[in-house]
């Protein structure tokens, strides 16, 4: 699975409980979640319950999240394809507002590729976020309806 197949909205979701999870340094419970979505838990979790079907999240009731190896590769494919739009539209072209969260989300990989080429952008091709040499690279990541 890639990142190109899976929404906006399912790739919001899965950032959050990366961030949320790496974050608390224990699996992201769905109110946590929701919180940082300003959505409804009871959404959280059903939306929890498809990635896990998927294979995307291992998910305990009263526990939490946690992205198994795949989802957390597509989440950070993601994730870095975001920021190389956020980078290249602010940057570069000097553009506010523009979605980065739509755009990176229907990025090619080569796309992606070339995208980066042209921008001075400190991620090789997959997020790093959180871990501590790219504290700054997403950490902040704003997910939002």
């Amino acid at each position: 699975m890639s990142g190109g197949d899976l929404s906006e909205t399912a790739g919001r979701y899965l950032s959050a409980i990366l961030l949320v999870s790496a974050r608390e340094d224990r699996p992201a419970k769905t109110g946590e979640v929701a919180d940082r979505l300003d959505v409804d838990p009871a959404t959280v979790t059903e939306r929890v319950n498809d990635f896990a079907e998927r294979g995307l999240v291992d998910y305990e009731r009263y526990e939490g999240a946690t992205l198994t190896g795949d989802g957390e590769t597509v989440t950070r494919e993601l994730m870095w394809k975001r920021c190389l739009v956020e980078n290249f539209t602010s940057d570069d072209l000097d553009l506010d507002g523009v979605d980065s969260d739509a755009i990176g989300g229907v990025l090619s990989d080569d796309a992606a590729r070339a995208l980066k080429r042209h921008i001075d952008h400190p991620c090789t091709g997959r997020c790093s976020a959180p871990d501590a040499d790219f504290a700054e690279c997403c950490s902040d990541y704003q997910v939002s309806r």
